[in-house]
């Protein structure tokens, strides 16, 4: 999460105000959009200090772990770091001077600052053996004998998002990223319908089956889904690429009846909707299609951010994802005969994992009053219900998140109406504006 770590020196404070501790990517790196990530950085003196200048960077770092070594194992030290972004804005400069110094004054100056991000940058990765981080640090370079710096730091997160065309936002719907799939059998015909392919980790994943006999004595023994993760690591400056694969079990959360209109008129369900879950839960359900077609909507249940990386776009940490489903049924082997055939349904597509404090509906974007009146720390349709069976699930770092933006918006919007009323600045300097900067690029 974004932390503030200010430094005191002394009477001296220099703090980092951000309109917003995230930075939302939207589109592939290959899109051409630019994103704004504005702030401000204050300084409170009790009295004058001599100064070069006012610097605020904003840096972006990458660290991988090669617990085995490189190059062969000649190489022994497995931390690795370096720097894949870097942005300087100098806030306040004194050119005219000859010793290109000044003074600044006792009191409050403020220096709002602006960084333009392209979207070709690498999102926030806090993967045990690969992270891609960034962070703001302030900078006032102080002059005379002894004296030290004064910095401060502010942690940025950036996330990636899909990006959808203007048309779709402007009539408040998104185009469908289900994935259907249909299979025509000798001994069935099968439907499997992903109705989202785009999912937040921790969240609830519903899958529609549709599975009509052709023939008598038709049964389904087992249904899985596995989401399997690989991650791949490079270091093109040194040649080398490590790979991993982990496959874990999307657990079943609860099953929805069908509709009324798929079952014929006077049928019924051979089966309770609970004891379906439960047979669904072993390796041989023999649950009968001799009834009616297998036509449920079924929930699963996503892995957390605990275990479960999201997607990344960033080649040297490259995290992809893959969605497995896998019916197994038995039937007859012929009519005259008391044996079994087994018959498999595999199905297999791309998935991408969203960060788990990312909201797998865009759809609705709040108001700005919204957006700031709104105290609470978790949005009301994220909690899970039963009205509502396939909501974000708030995991802790998702609550902390959205704790840590709804405080950031109410400072920043009471730190714009402060400054409204008191335009005078205890400041001099004509540079050490106290006007704030707009609103978020987000809330617009």
């Amino acid at each position: 999460m974004p932390v503030v770590v200010p430094f005191f020196t002394g009477a001296k404070q220099l703090t980092i105000e951000l309109a917003e501790p995230v930075v939302i990517l939207r589109g592939s790196p290959a899109d051409n959009i630019t994103h704004v990530l504005q702030g401000e950085v204050s300084v409170v003196l009790t009295r004058p200090v001599s100064i070069s200048q006012v610097v605020v960077q904003f840096i972006g770092k990458t660290t991988r772990l090669w617990p085995e070594g490189l190059a062969g194992g000649r190489l022994t030290n497995s931390f690795h770091e370096r720097t894949i972004h870097e942005q300087d804005v100098i806030l306040q400069s004194f050119p005219e001077n000859p010793k290109q110094e000044g003074v600044l004054p006792a009191g409050t100056h403020r220096w709002p600052f602006q960084f333009l991000l392209s979207s070709y940058l690498a999102e926030t990765i806090e993967d045990q053996m690969g992270q891609v981080f960034y962070y703001i640090v302030a900078t006032v370079h102080r002059v005379g004998v002894g004296a030290t710096k004064l910095r401060s730091r502010y942690d940025v997160l950036l996330l990636r998002t899909p990006n959808w065309s203007d048309n779709a936002l402007a009539g408040n719907s998104l185009p469908t990223t289900s994935i259907t799939s249909e299979r025509q059998l000798d001994i069935c015909d099968a439907n499997i319908c992903i109705e989202k392919s785009i999912v937040a980790g921790g969240a609830q994943l519903p899958i529609s089956f549709c599975i009509s006999p052709n023939m008598k004595h038709v049964f389904i023994e087992s249904m899985t889904v596995i989401l399997r993760e690989k991650k791949v690591y490079r270091m093109p400056e040194l040649h080398a690429r490590r790979s991993e694969s982990y496959d874990y079990k999307v657990t079943l959360h609860s099953i929805c009846e069908p509709s009324s209109s798929s079952l014929e008129s006077g049928s019924k369900p051979a089966m309770s909707l609970k004891d379906l879950k439960k047979a669904l839960g072993l390796k041989n359900a023999h649950i009968s299609l001799n009834e009616n077609p297998f036509q449920h909507r079924i929930i699963f249940n996503l892995p957390g951010c605990m275990r479960l990386n999201h997607s990344t776009t960033y080649s040297e940490i490259d995290i992809q994802h893959t969605l497995k489903v896998h019916i197994e049924l038995s039937s007859p082997f012929d009519a005259n005969s008391n044996d079994t055939a087994k018959t498999d349904i595999c199905f297999e597509t791309p998935f991408t994992v969203l960060d788990c404090r990312l909201k797998e509906d865009c759809s609705a974007l709040p108001t700005y009053e919204q957006a700031m009146l709104d105290d609470s720390a978790v949005d009301h349709q994220d909690l899970p219900s039963d009205s509502n069976p396939t909501n974000f699930f708030p995991c802790p770092c998702y609550l902390e998140y959205k704790k840590k933006r709804n405080v950031t918006r109410r400072d920043w919007i009471k730190f714009r109406n402060e400054s409204t009323q008191s335009p005078t600045s205890p400041s001099s300097l004509p540079s050490s504006s106290s006007i704030p900067p707009p609103p978020s690029y987000d809330s617009l």
